[in-house]
């Protein structure tokens, strides 16, 4: 058997997919356990470990796999290299191989090689656009920063309950509850000590805001507000119109964010707001299959319609 593979390393799980010359979905495996050496000492094995089982769920060895894309959250950078390469150095593995950021991986997935802009929010955040000329920009770029990260959100609810805001939801009870926080002065000490969970709470907080908590709401609100800013200042960089706009991560493709960026967009003309077309180990396994010198208009589609198979 002849495999592609893809890996989206993130701070928190690492996915991997591989499929055949043709398109057809083989594996799409997700491990707890980031791809960011600096977040997550155990990166290297939480790679390798994830990349053996997508092998076994696909009957294959490595030997089988002919090229490899692996989009790593943390390298931004030449230098990140050093520490990047070593992530996909898996013994029997002699492919070929790309590296990039995870946020290139989620655009390829999302947007299937067009020019346009993804907005991603799940335990990182960036907005990341490629031009019609191919070139790479980054809200970064313009010193734009978005707090919509999964974490963010949370964080910034728990701020506003201390700070003596209330609602007329049961939001603040949920939230009490999911730190094991007997009241709100209990919870002052308890989110020192569990900072893990605030990721873990971030579809709460967007199904309250969804649900008329003002709490919630008015920190989905303002997240919404910061990522339309970020696609305003990416979308300069573009000659053509609509441009493409994809919400990737658990946080971003939330029914509110979903809704309140569609409805900020809306009527101006210049953006599109779109779904994304496959998730971004996927769009690793496009790279991969662009790297082998596959035709990517058919095995896009084949990877396509397998992955909606499979029903993902």
């Amino acid at each position: 058997m002849v495999v592609l593979m893809g890996i989206d390393g993130g701070g928190t799980f690492t996915r991997v997919a591989a499929a055949d010359t043709q398109g057809r979905l083989l594996a799409h495996v997700k491990r707890q356990g980031g791809a960011f050496l600096l977040k997550d000492a155990n990166a290297n094995e939480n790679v390798r470990l994830t990349v053996l089982a997508a092998l076994e769920e696909a009957g294959c060895g490595p030997s089988d796999v002919i090229a490899l894309a692996a989009g790593i959250a943390g390298y931004d950078k030449k230098r990140d290299l050093r520490w990047v390469r070593k992530l996909t150095e898996i013994e029997g593995l002699r492919c070929v191989v790309q590296h990039a950021n995870d946020a290139v991986v989620a655009h390829r997935g999302a947007l299937l090689f067009r020019p346009g802009i993804v907005a991603i929010a799940g335990t990182g955040s960036i907005i990341l656009g490629i031009t019609e000329k191919g070139k790479l920009v980054r809200n970064y770029d313009f010193r734009q920063y978005v707090n919509n990260s999964a974490s963010h959100l949370t964080h910034s609810c728990v701020e506003r309950i201390l700070a003596g805001e209330t609602d007329d939801t049961d939001f603040t009870d949920k939230l009490l509850r999911h730190f094991g926080a007997e009241n709100i002065n209990a919870l002052k000490s308890q989110r020192q000590k569990e900072r893990k969970l605030y990721g873990n709470f971030a579809p709460e907080v967007t199904a309250a805001a969804l649900n008329g908590s003002r709490i919630a709401g008015q920190v989905c609100e303002r997240a919404a507000e910061e990522t339309v800013e970020g696609i305003r200042l990416l979308g300069g960089r573009f000659a053509s119109s609509p441009v493409p706009v994809a919400l990737v991560g658990s946080a971003a493709n939330s029914e509110f964010m979903k809704h309140a960026v569609g409805e900020m967009l809306h009527g101006e003309g210049k953006f599109a707001l779109v779904e994304p077309a496959l998730p971004p180990a996927l769009g690793a396994v496009l790279m991969a299959a662009q790297l082998a010198g596959i035709e990517i208009e058919p095995f896009q589609k084949n990877l396509i319609a397998s992955y909606l198979e499979k029903g993902e």
